[in-house]
């Protein structure tokens, strides 16, 4: 008996919380519809090449879409087309290049560009470049040599041109298999 009346009274008690939270309707009138949270699509999706340039209402379309493509915004203002998992457009990777020589020497501020291209292109950068450091003597030298935010980056890869030192890193590159690699080589 007690379980019938605690049952009994569980069912009222929901029917009367249920019963005030729906809207009030006048008599007759049908209830409000609910409002659906889907959203159609109204726009084709941004389809391309890498390279390919792009307005800025498309590039501001690409940039939500889903998948490898992406805008990237050229110096001069204009966008174009890339893929994260493809090598930079040679144009792209030109800039790029210009951008990581331009700040000069200071850690600080290789280190922000560094920052700056990853964010913009996707990649992760693999910079080769000369630096101004010390040798075991304390003498200052300057020196070609890598740096990279990659996990598992070697740390300590030096050498006499860029392209001993890049013969040191591309090993390196080639074993990651990760299409988020790209190697920027800055001739100053």
């Amino acid at each position: 008996m007690t379980a019938r009346v605690l049952t009994l009274v569980s069912l009222a008690l929901s029917a009367l919380v249920l019963t005030g939270c729906a809207p009030e309707t006048e008599a007759g009138a049908a209830p409000a519809p609910i409002a659906s949270s889907t959203v159609e699509a109204t726009q084709e999706p941004v389809t391309g090449q890498p390279g390919d340039p792009l307005t800025a209402e498309e590039a501001k379309q690409l940039n939500g879409q889903r998948g490898t493509l992406r805008p990237y915004e050229k110096n001069d203002g204009s966008y174009v087309i890339i893929d994260v998992k493809q090598p930079l457009p040679e144009p792209v990777k030109q800039e790029v290049v210009e951008e990581m020589g331009s700040v000069g020497n200071d850690i600080g501020s290789v280190t922000q560009s560094m920052n700056d291209q990853t964010t913009s292109t996707g990649k992760t950068i693999v910079l080769i470049r000369q630096v101004q450091t010390s040798n075991d003597a304390g003498q200052n030298i300057t020196t070609w040599a890598a740096g990279s935010y990659a996990k598992g980056f070697p740390i300590g890869i030096q050498g006499g041109s860029a392209e001993a030192v890049l013969a040191q890193v591309q090993p390196w590159v080639d074993a990651q298999n990760d299409p988020y690699l790209e190697v920027v080589v800055v001739y100053n």
